[in-house]
């Protein structure tokens, strides 16, 4: 097990794309994914459940148009996407009419599910698939690290700050780290052919690309 936790470390650190995504996403964690069901849901209120189910149906949208469309290189596709996200804490924060919460909260589905793919697609297109699981095991825990500190967080905070006005914190934070990926060489540049850990393409056939 050690030599497999070693094996993983190692490929995972090889791979800067990877791991400067996580270190955002553990930020992001922690300001918005985290806090966002515990605050949102003393802000919403009754109509928590519509719009958690519109979220949903965003999610299932967003994952149809990450089937269809194929972007050269897709982690500045899914960053860019992500920007709808913001519609999410915003929309929250303004205390916006239902039918407003609704629809922030269906484009913010599409764009979180669309980065998704494109963060998945990714993973396992560029990793080796003898070492895949061991690498997932890293970057996995790195990305619902932020979550549970920021679950956890919510609390305090809601005594400090009024959700409102966290929510609208969060929904800049959003907009932040979706500027830091797009600032980020490697994980701006990463196409889809697969690379060595040092970034040289590795050839494969035409078939495992499709």
């Amino acid at each position: 097990m050690l030599s497999d936790l070693r094996r993983g470390w190692e490929e995972f650190k090889a791979r800067s794309w990877m791991w400067s995504v996580i270190l955002v996403w553990v930020f992001w964690g922690v300001l918005v994914v985290g806090p966002y069901v515990p605050l949102s849901s003393q802000v919403i209120g009754a109509d928590y459940g519509w719009v958690m189910a519109t979220l949903g149906l965003g999610t299932v949208l967003g994952g149809l148009v990450a089937i269809r469309l194929r972007p050269r290189r897709p982690l500045a596709a899914g960053a860019v996407a992500l920007s709808g996200y913001v519609a999410v804490p915003l929309t929250v924060s303004l205390g916006l009419p239902l039918p407003l919460l609704m629809a922030g909260h269906l484009l913010g589905g599409c764009a979180l599910a669309f980065w998704s793919v494109m963060w998945s697609t990714s993973v396992q297109t560029q990793v080796a698939p003898d070492v895949v699981n061991r690498v997932n095991a890293y970057q996995v825990a790195g990305s619902v690290a932020g979550m549970a500190v920021g679950q956890a967080l919510a609390g305090p905070v809601a005594t400090l700050v009024e959700p409102r006005a966290f929510m609208l914190g969060s929904a800049v934070v959003t907009a932040g780290v979706v500027a830091a990926l797009l600032l980020i060489k490697p994980v701006r540049r990463l196409g889809r052919e697969p690379l060595k850990p040092a970034g040289q393409p590795i050839p494969v056939p035409a078939s495992s690309l499709t």
